[in-house]
């Protein structure tokens, strides 16, 4: 099984939605997937909804949003600075 890169399947250009992230070769807005996924939706409904779309697609959004928390996160913790020591 090959690895699924979320950057093959998410694209921003300031032509399509203003420059929102959306799914490749689409006007679908990687918000309105994860929207759906927020809903408690499964991926079998969102296909249903967005016939276009891919159960990779879909998938690689929701890649695409951990991959953003985890940056969002990450620049936190290093505008933190270093942690104090522990006790003991």
């Amino acid at each position: 099984m090959s690895r699924l890169d979320w950057r093959e399947y998410v694209v921003s250009d300031a032509a399509v939605l203003g420059g929102r992230p959306v799914v490749k070769g689409t006007r679908i807005a990687a918000q309105e997937v994860l929207d759906a996924v927020d809903r408690g939706e499964e991926v079998e409904a969102i296909l249903a909804t967005y016939p276009q779309l891919t159960r990779e697609s879909v998938l690689a959004v929701i890649q695409f949003r951990l991959a953003q928390q985890y940056a969002r996160d990450r620049k936190h913790m290093q505008r933190r600075g270093p942690m104090a020591p522990g006790p003991g």
